[in-house]
């Protein structure tokens, strides 16, 4: 009776530790994909035309002659304004060399403006002055004067 004893709990040993069967391995489930935030750039907004300043009042021509050829136009362009003659007439001596036509307008408020060029359509003489300062980086603050 021992030894069946012995047998029976020999047997029941080998029963409750055998692992008779793999148990098939178990992946853990993938971890959900990561979503990376989409970045969108945004349309680069055009840049404005930079404005051009305008001023309008009354002004005479200096020489007789410019008078005659630019007395219909209305809008002229603008690339220096001195107090001093002297001043107005080396400058339009520079722009003469650059290929410039340069008149100068004596205004009412006492300033001897540099004009190179006028204009009957003020949509024209923007036009110009947008060429001149895409061409002429030097002249970037021209503007435009327009007759009272």
């Amino acid at each position: 009776m021992r030894i069946l004893f012995l047998l029976l709990v020999f047997a029941t040993s080998l029963m409750a530790c055998r692992s008779g069967r793999d148990m098939a391995a178990v992946d853990p489930p993938p971890p959900p994909p990561v979503r990376e935030p989409v970045v969108v750039d945004p349309e680069p907004e055009p840049e404005p035309e930079p404005e051009i300043p305008v001023v309008e009042e009354k002004f005479d021509f200096e020489r007789e002659e410019d008078r005659v050829t630019q007395e219909v136009n209305r809008y002229f362009v603008i690339l220096g304004s001195f107090r001093v003659h002297d001043n107005a007439n080396r400058f339009k001596s520079a722009l003469e060399q650059e290929g410039f036509t340069p008149v100068i307008l004596l205004s009412e408020t006492g300033f001897n403006r540099v004009s190179v060029d006028s204009y009957t359509s003020e949509t024209d003489a923007r036009q110009r002055v947008m060429q001149i300062r895409r061409s002429f980086p030097q002249y970037h603050d021209s503007w435009l004067l327009i007759r009272r």
